[in-house]
């Protein structure tokens, strides 16, 4: 039959290639159809509540007759007194030794005042604000507001008092440039001679050479002032009462400076002045210096006020400009503040300031129960039942280890920890045992002791802890096989998700929450399918508390009755369509051999 199909089609080449790539074709779009179903997720949702989670570690071990218990003490205090005698029998639990619990009920006073502290820290940033706080704010934006429109109307005012002067400034610097040029270049003193250079040549030829730097001073100083005034005008006409501050500002800085040159120039004028009089020749028969030297001399002191004058009244309008714009910048901050104050009013306490005080409060409960517990450590009791041995407890001595040893003819679990779980197990935590040989016997324990050096096996630390209880059926036998979970922390009123709802990325953790109403009825229906949603589920920032294998706490991002998602279903929406493509496409196959068959022939 091979050989037949092998003629076939090596002598219908072309029918049979187009039939092999319809094949080809129609597996690849088969394929291709039977996987491009949509998917459709679907979603478990509950809402959260508040209950009870615990955390608990397990071990196993096997159980042991006790013939000798040490009650060693958990803290190092003063004996108070001691309530048993050797030879007394004592039941669990029966007061044995009280220690001096002074610093333990301080500790204890302290952690509690603590937890207040942080509950009132809460519910005070949880208050809505009060009116009287509110207006306070209300009214610091509006002084703020004030303040800074009269500062800005006071740096609008100081500019255009600040023009004023600089007018009346420009008008004393015109009357006083007249007079330096008059004496710089006049000829008061001498026809040949500038009046600079006539002084000197009054002089006696030995006294010339000390007044010519007087004389040259006069000349460059005032070069300088006139160089300047000559600018500074010009800029003074050119800016009007309407420009920009920083017009302004640098007309008057430039005003401050010209005033300066202007000043020094009259001030070499009158020194000038000043060493001719002082020091011109006065014995008998000599000539008198011009009594025009005695104006000069006086104009130019007047006029060395003046200037003087303008340097001071220049100088302090640019520094209440300065004065003005800091008052500003600080009257915006202040506004700035005021607004920001007010807003975080209105918008109530910031989400992070609630988490920091809720993690607050959680620690100062966690410091109130080991205060507690430390207080209970004062108050040694009998761990079994039995016959006291040994009372090393003295009266008014520190507390020595063991206080107390009993001895009992009860059993004990002894389990193994490692030193993960072990850390988190501290005497007197409840325990559940079981028993391999004895089904459905579940009984209560106590822990009554841990060992304080750990074992080292293979690399691996382990301890021994021992459990007491009480078998009231009287099936345990020593050396049984006991399975103990020890409860190490319980909270209790706290809102718990399932494992399966808590997400992560890096150090947040967070749920999924739906972002529209879901009502009652569709959470119920969630339970045993899931129900899709219309819209995106959003992230919802939690912090987690006490976590176990199944359960973590929520001390933050969820409030009763808000609604989580627990898990999400994926399903393909296409499956039976899927099918019938794949049904198809054989239906196709098999025409295809069809076809092949039909053309055997006879005696096919």
């Amino acid at each position: 039959m091979f050989s037949k199909l092998r003629g076939y089609i090596i002598s219908h080449k072309i029918v049979s290639i187009l039939i092999i790539v319809v094949v080809i074709f129609g597996g690849y779009f088969w394929y291709k159809n039977s996987q491009s179903g949509s998917t459709v997720t679907k979603y478990v949702i509950e809402k959260a509540t508040d209950g009870t989670i615990t955390s608990s570690v397990s071990g196993s071990g096997q159980t042991q007759v006790v013939t000798q218990v040490d009650v060693k003490p958990q803290v190092s205090e003063i004996v108070k007194s001691v309530s048993v005698k050797v030879g007394d029998h004592v039941n669990a639990g029966q007061l044995l030794v009280t220690l001096d619990s002074t610093n333990e009920q301080k500790s204890l006073t302290q952690a509690e005042l603590s937890l207040k502290s942080s509950q009132l820290s809460l519910s005070k940033l949880q208050e809505p604000p009060t009116d009287v706080s509110l207006g306070q704010d209300q009214n610091a934006l509006i002084q703020a507001q004030e303040n800074l429109q009269t500062a800005s109307t006071t740096l609008q005012n100081d500019y255009q008092v600040g023009l004023n002067t600089i007018g009346t400034t420009f008008v004393d610097f015109q009357n006083v440039m007249v007079e330096l040029q008059s004496f710089a270049f006049g000829n008061d003193i001498s026809k040949t001679q500038n009046d600079p250079d006539a002084y000197v040549s009054l002089m006696p030829n030995f006294l010339q050479s000390q007044v010519s730097p007087y004389k040259d001073r006069v000349y460059s100083s005032y070069n300088l002032a006139l160089s300047a005034y000559t600018k500074n005008l010009s800029d003074y006409h050119s800016v009007s009462r309407f420009a920009d501050e920083s017009a302004l500002d640098t007309l008057f800085t430039e005003t401050y400076g010209t005033a300066q040159l202007i000043n020094q120039a009259v001030t070499s004028v009158k020194s000038m002045l000043d060493f001719m009089v002082n020091n011109y020749p006065k014995y008998v028969g000599a000539t008198s210096l011009p009594t025009i030297t005695n104006t000069f001399q006086s104009n130019f002191g007047n006029y060395v006020n003046s200037t003087n004058n303008d340097i001071s009244n220049v100088s302090s309008l640019i520094q209440n400009i300065k004065n003005d714009k800091t008052s500003i910048n600080n009257y915006i901050l202040s506004l700035n503040q005021a607004s920001d104050t007010l807003s975080e009013l209105l918008a109530g306490a910031d989400p992070l300031d609630i988490q920091s005080s809720q993690l607050s409060i959680e620690q100062a409960q966690i410091n109130v129960q080991n205060a507690q517990q430390q207080v209970d450590y004062c108050y040694i009791k009998a761990p079994i039942s039995g016959i006291v041995s040994a009372v090393n407890a003295v009266v008014g001595d520190t507390v020595a280890s063991p206080a107390v040893s009993i001895v009992g003819n009860s059993q004990v679990a002894e389990i193994t920890l490692n030193e993960v779980d072990a850390a988190k197990v501290k005497v007197g935590d409840p325990a559940t045992l079981t028993f391999d040989a004895i089904t459905n016997l579940s009984l209560a324990g106590k822990v009554i002791e841990i060992d304080p050096v750990g074992t080292v096996s293979q690399g691996v630390v382990s301890y021994n802890v021992q459990i007491s209880f009480t078998d009231s059926t009287n099936q345990v036998k020593p050396g049984m096989s006991v399975s103990a979970i020890i409860i190490t922390n319980v909270h209790q009123n706290v809102i718990s998700v399932p494992n399966s709802a808590i997400k992560t990325q890096g150090s947040i953790s967070y749920v999924l929450a739906p972002s529209e109403n879901v009502s009652d009825t569709l959470i119920n229906e969630s339970a045993t399918n899931g129900i899709t949603l219309s819209q995106t589920p959003k992230e919802v920032k939690v912090t987690l508390g006490l976590v176990n294998d199944s359960i973590s706490e929520i001390t933050s991002g969820l409030q009763v009755g808000d609604l989580f998602i627990v898990k999400s279903i994926t399903t393909n929406g296409v499956a039976t369509s899927a099918t019938t493509k794949t049904t198809s496409a054989t239906s196709n196959i098999r025409s295809f051999g069809g076809i092949l068959g039909g053309s055997r022939g006879p005696g096919g």
